[in-house]
Order: structure tokens, then C-alpha cells, then sequence
């Protein structure tokens, strides 16, 4: 009977301080606007400004020094291309310099004075391009289009001379392309930039966003001096418990929420890659998010006011980021950086993730990083525990000496 009498003042200690971190978070509009209101403001913009997917139409320019049938054939092949727009013909390369630094075009290339006699005569023609190497992506696209013009253009002069030769068109294609490869595109078919990188920054997002809100709360908490028990002081060490476990599903709740609104609604509005099911995802997400809560209320304990736990998590945002292996891949990351990045959960979870949900493979191909993560929520669960179970000692101490008031 005593027993079971224990049980239910446990499930009211939890209840109760459920209730009152969720007060408390309700009421503090800093913590809504970064718990809530982030998570269904960022995804949305972003997943906007990456709408499009891929980067077409990039403003060009061609240098024409030969001013031929042929170079104006290679023009028009450059121009129909999905990736470049040629809006401007320059005189020479210091007027494409000059449109370049201005920023009327990205690239150019030069097709040089005698471009139609070298090819009729049997040489090699060459061409320049000229590219802004700092945007990545442009000056991808502009040496991307520029290579495939140069082939299908090679490839035609080819065709013709065979032709001429007495060959068949069959016999013609074979000898200028004697591999044909075939090229598939997995698991992102449009190639698109948003498709790529959203699914990820999603979780990032919800990592960081509850972080930063559970250490908003928690240097709130701090700058009020209060105490989070409402049991005596001889009484405490059973009641942190309660209290984790209470916190622990406010911040699941919100977490709800938040997956609702970002992994599901979000995913189907903007049609990114999804092979997965509701279940499995639930099943990767559960270990991710009690770990990110486990480590956000651990850390929250540290802060003595607000403004640190916003500088401090907002400081660990790129740098979840960058180890994520978004920006660059992890295995060209140097070892003690991807051991140590191990902390954020993130970590784990974005391959994980991308795997389950981008490629389509099963919930038990991501066993391993499901063991870790439950393994990690223990962890910082434990280290939580351990913590709290300290500053009531502490507490104690400081109390017999009459150093602070009991709350």
C-alpha cells in the first residue's frame, strides 16, 4: 500500500511540475518565439528561397572575336542551355571585365579570331571561359554548361565529317561515342538544392531551437533565484525525478508540434524526397529529441541569465552545422572534430535521417545510430540527474550556513 501511495505522489510531483514548466514557457514570449515560432518561420523561408531547386538562367556574356557562322551557332547553343543566359556581347575581355565587376553578368567566354577557319580546317579550336570561382554553385553551372556545349558541339563537326566520309549516321554516332553511358540520378532527381539540403536543416532547427529555449528558460529560472522543488530540503533527492520527467515532456510536447508542422506538412508543401514512413521517423526522432533535451536542460543549469544561453547556443549553431556534414563531408573532417562533435545529437541523427528518409532504407539499416542516441539521451539523462542530486547537496550546505533563504 505504501507503495503504490509513493507511485501516485511521484505522478503528481511529475504532473505538477509539468504543469509548471509549461506555464512558465507559455508565458515567457522570448521561449514561444524560439520554441514555436522559429520552427515554423525558418523552414517555411527557407524551403521558399529554395523553391526554385536548381540555379538557371545565370547572366553571361561572350567575347566573339571571330564573328562567324560557326561561333554564332556556338552562341546560340551556350544561350539554350538551362543553365546560362547570354544578355551581353562585349567588344573585348576588359568590357566583360568590366559588366563582371559590376555584376550585369557571372562569367564569360572568349571565342577567338579564327574559331571557324581552325574547325573546317581540321584543328583543334579552343575557347576561354572566364568564371567567378567565389560562387560555387555559378561558376559550377557555367563550367558545367559550357563542357556539355563544347561536347555536343564537337560531337556535330564530328558527325558532319563522318558523314561526308560516306558513313551512315549509325556508324557516325559509334565512332564519336563508342561508350554510351547512362546516367540515373538517385534519390534526389531533379538535382535540386533544396531538396538537398532542407530535410537536414530541419532537424538542425529543431535541435538548436530547443536548446536555445530550454537555456533561455533555464537562465531565466537562474536570474529569479528560485528553487525548482517544492518538497523540504531532506526530501529533494526524490523529487529530481519528478522534476526532469516533467520538464522532459513539456519540451516533447512542444517537439510534437514542431515535427508535425516541419518533418510532415512542411516535407509534403515543398514535395522534398520522403521514402520513408511516419512510423520509422517517429522511431529515429524519439532518441534524437530526448537526447537534445537531456543535453538543452543539463546545459540550461549552467546559465545565470538569459542573454548567455542565447549567445552561447546561437554560437553552436554553424558549428552543428559545418560537423552535420552538410557543408562538407564528414570523412574529409579531421578525426578529433568528428569525435568531439559527437556531443550534438545532430551529429547522428542528420546521416541517419537522410538515409531513412532520402535513400528509403529500412529502420534497421540505421540500428547502429538508434543504439547510439539512446546510449547519448542516457547519458545526459544521467549526468542531469547526477547534477541536480549535487547542487541539493550544495543547496543544503549553503542553507545550514545561512547563505541563501529556503524558496
Amino acid at each position: 500500500m505504501s507503495s503504490e501511495k509513493n507511485k501516485i505522489k511521484y505522478l503528481e510531483l511529475t504532473a505538477t511540475h509539468f504543469l509548471n514548466e509549461l506555464r512558465n514557457v507559455v508565458s515567457d514570449f522570448g521561449a514561444m518565439l524560439i520554441l514555436i515560432g522559429a520552427v515554423f518561420i525558418y523552414p517555411i523561408v527557407y524551403s521558399i528561397a529554395y523553391y526554385n531547386e536548381t540555379l538557371t538562367e545565370i547572366r553571361f556574356g561572350v567575347v566573339d572575336q571571330d564573328h562567324s557562322e560557326l561561333s554564332r551557332k556556338y552562341i546560340r547553343m551556350l544561350d539554350a542551355t538551362q543553365e546560362l543566359k547570354v544578355t551581353e556581347g562585349c567588344n573585348d575581355l576588359k568590357e566583360a571585365e568590366k559588366l563582371l565587376l559590376e555584376n550585369k553578368i557571372s562569367g564569360a567566354i572568349l571565342i577567338p579570331k579564327g574559331f571557324q577557319q581552325d574547325i573546317l580546317s581540321g584543328k583543334q579550336a579552343n575557347v576561354s571561359l572566364y568564371a567567378d570561382a567565389s560562387y560555387f554553385l555559378k561558376y559550377r553551372n557555367e563550367f558545367l554548361a559550357t563542357s556539355t556545349v563544347n561536347a555536343y558541339f564537337g560531337a556535330g563537326i564530328s558527325v558532319v565529317k563522318y558523314l561526308y566520309e560516306g558513313k551512315s549516321f549509325t556508324e557516325a554516332k559509334a565512332a564519336i561515342d563508342p561508350v554510351s553511358a547512362q546516367v540515373h540520378v538517385l534519390y534526389n532527381p531533379s538535382t535540386g538544392y533544396g531538396s538537398f539540403i532542407m530535410p537536414s536543416i530541419i532537424l538542425i532547427i529543431i535541435q538548436q531551437t530547443l536548446l536555445i529555449g530550454i537555456g533561455l528558460m533555464g537562465g531565466s529560472f537562474s536570474e529569479s533565484k528560485k528553487s525548482p522543488f517544492m518538497l523540504p530540503p531532506e526530501k529533494r533527492y526524490r523529487e529530481v525525478l519528478p522534476l526532469l520527467l516533467g520538464k522532459t515532456g513539456v519540451y516533447l510536447l512542444i517537439s510534437v508540434i514542431n515535427i508535425c508542422f516541419a518533418v510532415i506538412m512542411v516535407h509534403h508543401w515543398f514535395n522534398y524526397p520522403d521514402k520513408t514512413n511516419l512510423v520509422q521517423i517517429i522511431m529515429l526522432l524519439l532518441p534524437f529529441l530526448l537526447s537534445t533535451i537531456f543535453l538543452g536542460i543539463g546545459i540550461s543549469t549552467i546559465f545565470k541569465h538569459r542573454e548567455s544561453a542565447i549567445v552561447f547556443m546561437v554560437f553552436l549553431s554553424p558549428v552543428a552545422l559545418f560537423v552535420s556534414g552538410l557543408s562538407w563531408p564528414t570523412s574529409a573532417i579531421p578525426e578529433l572534430i568528428n569525435t568531439v562533435a559527437q556531443i550534438l545529437p545532430s551529429t547522428t541523427a542528420v546521416p541517419a535521417y537522410l538515409r531513412l528518409r532520402t535513400m528509403g532504407v529500412d529502420i534497421t539499416e540505421v540500428r547502429a545510430e538508434l543504439i547510439f542516441m539512446y546510449v547519448q539521451a542516457l547519458v545526459y539523462f544521467m549526468l542531469t540527474l547526477f547534477y541536480f542530486r549535487y547542487r541539493i547537496k550544495a543547496g543544503k550546505h549553503l542553507f545550514k550556513s545561512g547563505a541563501i533563504s529556503q524558496t
